[in-house]
This record gives structure tokens, sequence and C-alpha cells, in this order.
């Protein structure tokens, strides 16, 4: 089920923003208004800088009480596209035949109805691959439905580095052999554990693994599916290709039917 909370807003599209914007101004109205709830609720207690922006999202380094973290801030439908968006959103719950045509035919309302979405979907998703013990980051806000609601196209998660800067992609980072070795059968171990919670990840691949202190870390969620999806064994196997694909840069030959074979139990 997904997670959506109906607003009212006519705020023009969010593109990239700097770190300063997201702060709200006294004088103006807050141009993330999911930042101020977060702030006034003590989620989050000030933004530092950026980290990282792609089309899909911008995402920001914050601090909490509880340390550091990663603000994630999706763009708005008309400043980005996700890649077959139909296809992974097939059979989620939406709730509301309204919101649903209008995000079919999409309407300014149909669009930012949609982005909650998959940011809800994501913290539905990191919820239950933390309890499952797959290493992702940690969700900052929920599991309570209404609370992600409150959260709409803003993702709160642990941040995933130090002081001295995030945890880079094992598409970035040189590995020595034994290392590189250890990580791909880390990864095809993450990508079994999700597979028994029920979960696709659905874009998996050494660009959405992190390498932080010599361990594996799954990342970027939004288009990942449950496990009766239609397409989830197609899914599934494009993700088995991928990351034998790219772990070549790795010095690591591994064929896609292995890694399946390990996520099924047959190996």
């Amino acid at each position: 089920m997904e997670y959506f909370s109906r607003r009212h807003d006519r705020r023009k599209p969010r593109g990239r923003l700097r770190a300063a914007e997201l702060i709200p101004d006294d004088d103006a109205a807050a141009p993330v208004p999911e930042i101020a709830w977060m702030l006034e609720r003590g989620y989050l207690d000030a933004i530092d800088g950026e980290l990282k922006s792609g089309k899909e999202a911008t995402v920001y380094l914050g601090r909490t009480r509880a340390g550091l973290a990663a603000v994630k801030v999706y763009r708005d439908l008309t400043v980005r596209s996700f890649k077959n968006d139909a296809r992974y959103r097939a059979g989620r719950y939406v709730g509301d035949a309204r919101i649903e045509k209008a995000i079919t035919k999409r309407t300014a309302t149909g669009r930012r109805a949609q982005g909650r979405l998959w940011a809800g979907h994501e913290y539905a998703m990191l919820w239950r691959l933390h309890r499952a013990g797959v290493p992702v980051p940690e969700p900052l806000i929920g599991p309570d439905p209404s609370d992600i609601g409150d959260a709409g196209e803003v993702v709160l998660m642990r941040y995933v580095g130090d002081e001295s800067g995030p945890a880079p992609r094992l598409a970035d980072v040189p590995l020595a052999p034994d290392d590189a070795h250890r990580a791909f059968a880390e990864a095809v171990d993450a990508l079994a554990t999700m597979w028994r919670a029920g979960i696709v990840h659905g874009d998996y691949s050494t660009y959405n693994l992190l390498w932080w202190r010599n361990a594996v870390v799954v990342i970027d969620l939004p288009q990942a599916v449950e496990t009766d999806h239609r397409e989830a064994r197609a899914l599934l196997a494009r993700d088995a290709a991928s990351l034998c694909a790219t772990f070549r840069t790795h010095g690591i030959e591994a064929a896609p039917e292995r890694v399946l074979r390990s996520v099924f139990g047959d190996a």
C-alpha cells in the first residue's frame, strides 16, 4: 500500500534548489513546505549543503539530533522524469480514484501526487529492507503512514559517510581483488535477501551500491517492486545482468544465471 497525503498547494514546479533556499524565510513561503515541517517537528535541525544532484532528485547533507542525515528532495515531474515509470507503478495502490485519474492525465495535481507516491514508496521499501537486515540507509521518518504522508516528496534517511564526505559508489572506487570479491558476494547476498523480503530493486548495479567501511550499502529504491509484480522476475534478471556487467570493471567475471541461482537458493 502507498502512503499518500493530499494537500492543496499551488507551488510552482520545483527543480534544483540551493541548500540555503530550503530553509524557510519568515518573509516568504517555504519553497519546500515538507522541510519546514521536518524542522518544526524536530526531525531535522539544519541543512549544510548539497551532496549530489540527479535527474530525479537532489540530495543534501542534513543534521539531526541523532547525527548526520541525507535529505533527498524529489523534483517536480515537469523538470524530471523516471524512465518508464508506469512499468514500476503497475499494481501500486493509490486509494483515491480522482488522484489516480490525475496521475494518468499528468495534470499538475497528478504530477505532485505522483512525486509523493514515489517518495512514500521509497520510505516503505527502506523500512521493509532495514527490518529485513538488508544494508540500506536507515529511514528517519515513519513507519507511521501519516508521518510518511506529511514528509511529502522529501526522504530523510541516515547519512552514509562522515564529516569528510559521503561514501563513494562502488562504480567510482578502486578495489583490491579481495575487496572486489567480497563486495560482489555482499551485493549478491543483498539481492537474495531483498528477494526473500518480497522486493526486487529494479535498478541494481555498482551505481546504486555504496562502499562504506569495507561493506556494501544498497541505495535508491523508488523503483523497487514487489516480488508478485507482473514484471518482477524480468526486473530481477535485469538486475543480475547489470550487477555482473558493472562489476567487470573490478575484475569480477560472473554469469547472471549464477547470480539468479544464488538468489533463488539453487546455487
